[in-house]
């Protein structure tokens, strides 16, 4: 029998929810009916939703805790709490993010600072690919030509010059680039729901008399 105390009910719940989710999601990406569709928008702006109030929780709960380092004179907890602060006074203020303090926050800190995390991506990429991959091998040839070809392709003085070049960087990223990140999705989601689906369905008799039989041994 099942135990369904006051622990375990929580967690069933939120399996049941996650498996439901994932059926609904995966049966509107295959049939595209308008029930699946439906409910998949619904499940979409609950998840949203859901979401936005774990990450608001999430910056509050880094904020106090910088908090408590910024008291012992931490520079840099400090520093992110102001800028918390400030992010926050200005997304609540007349505008948002688009006019006003917000509008110029943005424009000239947010955006900025992203572009400065993405330009050092590639540095990351081949920081990975000298400490964890090995030049010689197949995998490791393709990787850093692909890496080569999307820095060339991004960089607009050599894009401009070599359009092909601007070209070939396209084709690589609508191309095998997308076949493989929608085939991790794909097979991450799929190996969910079949973790969720063992986790739910109870294991036959004949499985429990396996395990009987193997304690025994």
């Amino acid at each position: 029998m099942m135990d369904l105390s006051s622990r375990s009910v929580p967690r069933l719940l939120a399996v049941l929810m996650a498996l439901t989710s994932g059926l609904l999601a995966l049966g509107n990406y295959f049939f595209g009916l308008a029930i699946f569709t439906t409910a998949t928008q619904f499940v979409l702006k609950v998840t949203v939703l859901t979401s936005g109030a774990a990450l608001l929780m999430a910056a509050l709960h880094l904020a106090v805790r910088h908090v408590t380092r910024a008291r012992h004179k931490d520079v840099g907890s400090l520093l992110l709490v102001l800028g918390f602060v400030l992010m926050f006074v200005a997304g609540l203020a007349p505008g948002g993010f688009g006019a006003g303090l917000g509008g110029w926050l943005y424009r000239w800190l947010l955006v900025p600072g992203m572009a400065a995390l993405f330009a050092l991506l590639p540095i990351f990429l081949a920081y990975a690919l000298f400490r964890h991959l090995s030049v010689r091998d197949t995998g490791g040839v393709l990787f850093l030509l692909g890496l080569v070809i999307v820095l060339m392709g991004q960089t607009p003085a050599l894009a401009t010059k070599v359009p092909a070049l601007a070209g070939l960087r396209h084709s690589l990223l609508i191309g095998p680039v997308a076949a493989a990140f929608r085939g991790v999705i794909l097979g991450l989601s799929l190996g969910a729901l079949m973790a969720i689906i063992l986790k739910v369905v109870p294991r036959s008799g004949l499985m429990r008399r396996a395990g009987q039989q193997e304690d025994e041994a």
